[in-house]
């Protein structure tokens, strides 16, 4: 991203992001994922949720995880993180 503010502007309409959390589905071969509050930097006009890094590593693991079921659609909750 170049420009404008481009941490705060959303890439696809120009929006403003805001921090929030999304409800995302994920189509997976055979089955639907939906991951319900997964923080993420919402646009205001377009509502598409933007994830940074860490979000995308835990999604990709819950995803790699859901991909050994056979169920046709799977909701999961984002997990809150684990204090030590």
């Amino acid at each position: 991203m170049t420009g404008r503010d481009a941490g705060n502007i959303c890439p696809l309409c120009g929006g403003a992001l805001e921090s929030g959390n999304a409800t995302i589905p994920f189509i997976l071969k055979e089955s639907i994922v939906v991951v319900k509050q997964v923080p993420a930097h919402i646009c205001v006009e377009c509502r598409e949720p933007f994830l940074a890094g860490r979000e995308t590593d835990v999604i990709t693991e819950l995803l790699t995880q859901v991909k050994e079921l056979s169920s046709e659609v799977t909701v999961l909750t984002f997990p809150e993180p684990a204090f030590a």
